[in-house]
């Protein structure tokens, strides 16, 4: 089946000498991520199957066979169909038997006698197809050479493609005058030494710091410290948790006021974890009284929705008496004594797991104006409608609105355009590792400053080194406590804009003069070192200085829900917050961005390893293996990969494995082997 979300690229014919198709080669490429699905297709008698038909004793056809066959000039032999077509263009002979594997299937005969030169891809792959097709041709060519890949600077895994679009104005006699070599024994090229010790795939990763519960103030750092302690999760899930959850229950309170700027006390947070790391029941636990606030709220707004359909009912039978009435100012009487029409109850809803941008704002229109988006697998949310290729561009700058201003607008042909403000998003989604890494290294997401917003937190796994504890966290002091402020807090009526059901309007909360300078000596040494420390984090760290006032913010109203100002021990504390966030930004965004085919790499060894294989070749690969290498190209630059760093050697003349002789086969190796 064709993988989900490839676009076409190119289609290329095999054809028999007669010019009749005998197979199809489909190419189709991933818009986002650049990948390729490559699958040969052919007709059965009665339609198109994925899948090469059964080869003729010779070998499968090589490709433009037809075009070789009219001419007996020197043949230039390539890998892949793109590099034959791009020589082609230039009015020159080109050829390929397919893939970096497909040298010994093919049927070489047709260059018998023929002055052959072969320009290979710029990677161990392609010098050992290379090295098959001068096995193959060695024998029967009149002449084998090969274009001498030095001088031409061709990066990596480079092809006679892009050093066409390298030379746009190139001509077939520019290529013909590339400086060649003799071709060299076609024997396969060793792997690397067996004393040599494996490399690293990437560069290792700093362990992550760790988190700093007691920053969280009495009440929420009490309480985040049981769930640690009973939970035994990672702390920093327990602290995220917590933090968010007292964000939503704040945020409609109060803004931070500092030199005419404003900034919301909306926190939001993204945590990486593996499943099994009780991302749930930290989450679970956070929020159990925000869960049963919205619950009361329902039943409430239950009993709202039954009087409001009564009152509406009750207006709508005056209003038609009135307009019965012949007289005008007995209908104006009635009119008036009808009065306005009833306002149906605000919606309840508070927690959201994953909205689209436009249900978000719906709801803010006629709901509260103070919501949570809280996911515990953010898989749905990140990557689902919201958040895909047509729309996150929209998406990202929409929420980013709301986490800076509170606002947005809504243009509709059928409901006109308007303007709201005064709404507040707390937001804590989590995301699992394979997840995260693609998020992460997403430009429009980081570019549009979404996740820039976002406080990042991936720590390390406790899985294995748990025990059971049983304690009872629903009867224990400090979650007790931390519910019961949070209780508070929620039924808080929220101060609102005069003549409004739900737009907020916060008091504001200053800081004191030593609160002050000390924040701002805390903003301009992360200034200092978006220069060093954050340089390849300025996204994050340029927003440092406003989630210190921000969680400065929350924590004040958390300890005191009547404060004016906020205290420099806030400001410390969240200032230690804001630079473990940073801290995990700097060590993770970076090591997120991990090219395709080193990710490839990692995951075949990690499956090599948890099914205790020693020998690794494509045909158990592809039938057995992870699903993203379950095709011939991917598996070959992944196996590569392996080899080019010392995982894996290189079998001269492939192996009898499960009494089959396997052509293409690497043994693994480990550190200890190494």
């Amino acid at each position: 089946m064709i993988a989900k979300g490839y676009k076409p690229a190119a289609l290329h014919a095999y054809r028999d000498a007669n010019g009749v198709p005998v197979f199809y080669r489909i190419r189709l490429k991933h818009p986002e991520t650049d990948e390729k699905w490559i699958r040969p297709m052919h007709h059965d008698g009665r339609a198109f199957v994925i899948g090469e038909p059964p080869a003729p004793p010779t070998g499968k056809p090589l490709y433009r066979l037809p075009e070789l066959l009219a001419d007996a000039g020197p043949v230039y032999v390539v890998e892949g169909e793109a590099c034959a077509d791009a020589l082609a263009a230039l009015g020159m002979i080109a050829t390929t038997s397919g893939s970096a594997a497909s040298a010994d299937a093919a049927d070489w005969l047709p260059l018998r006698g023929r002055d052959v030169v072969i320009w290979r891809d710029n990677d161990k792959a392609g010098e050992r197809y290379a090295r098959a097709a001068t096995a193959k041709l060695r024998e029967i060519a009149a002449s084998v050479g090969w274009i001498d890949l030095a001088p031409l600077a061709l990066s990596e895994h480079g092809d006679c493609v892009d050093w066409l679009a390298q030379h746009p104005d190139a001509t077939a006699e520019a290529v013909r005058a590339l400086a060649r070599l003799p071709a060299p024994d076609p024997s396969p090229p060793r792997g690397p030494s067996s004393s040599a010790a494996p490399e690293p795939l990437r560069r290792a990763s700093v362990a992550p710091s760790p988190y700093p519960l007691d920053a969280l103030g009495d009440c929420l750092g009490a309480a985040a410290a049981r769930l640690y302690s009973v939970l035994q999760c990672p702390a920093a899930l327990c602290g995220q948790s917590m933090l968010a959850a007292a964000s939503l229950a704040a945020q409609a309170h109060a803004d931070v006021w500092i030199d005419g700027r404003r900034e919301p006390l909306s926190l939001w947070h993204v945590s990486v974890a593996e499943s099994g790391e009780r991302k749930s029941a930290a989450d679970h636990w956070a929020l159990r009284a925000h869960r049963e606030h919205e619950h009361y709220a329902a039943d409430e707004h239950r009993q709202a929705q039954a009087a409001f359909t009564i009152a509406a009912s009750a207006h709508k039978a005056a209003v038609s008496k009135a307009e019965k009435k012949t007289d005008a100012a007995a209908i104006r009487a009635a009119m008036v004594d009808a009065g306005d029409a009833p306002e149906p109850p605000l919606s309840p809803l508070l927690l959201l797991s994953e909205p689209t941008l436009e249900g978000l704002q719906k709801l803010y229109q006629h709901g509260r104006p103070s919501l949570g988006l809280f996911n515990d697998d953010a898989g749905d949310f990140l990557g689902g409608h919201a958040m895909n290729r047509d729309n996150r561009t929209k998406s990202a700058a929409g929420f980013s609105r709301l986490w800076d201003l509170g606002e947005f607008s809504r243009v509709r042909s059928g409901d006109g355009a308007a303007k709201f403000y005064g709404r507040r998003l707390a937001l804590h989604v989590m995301l699992q590792p394979v997840i995260a890494e693609r998020v992460l290294s997403d430009d429009v997401l980081t570019g549009q400053g979404f996740l820039a917003r976002c406080l990042l937190s991936w720590p390390a796994s406790t899985i294995g080194s748990r025990r059971y504890v049983e304690d009872d966290l629903s009867a224990d002091p400090a979650m007790l406590a931390y519910w019961d402020r949070m209780r508070f807090l929620l039924r808080l009526s929220p101060p609102l804009r005069a003549g409004t059901r739900n737009e907020l309007a916060p008091r504001t909360l200053t800081l004191c003069p030593n609160a002050k300078g000390r924040w701002i000596a805390v903003a301009d040494a992360i200034e200092r070192d978006m220069a060093g420390e954050y340089a390849d984090v300025k996204a994050w760290a340029s927003k440092a200085g406003a989630q210190v006032l921000r969680i400065a913010g929350v924590l004040t109203l958390v300890d005191n829900d009547e404060a004016e100002t906020i205290a420099v021990g806030a400001i410390e504390r969240a200032a230690r917050l804001v630079e473990y966030h940073l801290a995990e930004a700097a060590r993770i965004v970076g090591t997120a961005r991990v090219p395709v085919h080193l990710r490839n790499a990692e995951l075949l060894l990690e499956w090599c390893r948890a099914k205790g294989k020693t020998l690794l070749y494509s045909a158990d690969t592809l039938r057995n293996g992870p699903a993203p290498i379950r095709d011939a190209d991917t598996f070959r630059k992944a196996a590569e990969t392996l080899e080019g760093h010392g995982w894996a050697d290189w079998i001269e003349g492939g192996t009898i494995i499960d009494g089959k002789r396997r052509a293409h086969v690497w043994r693994l190796r480990t550190e200890e082997t190494g």
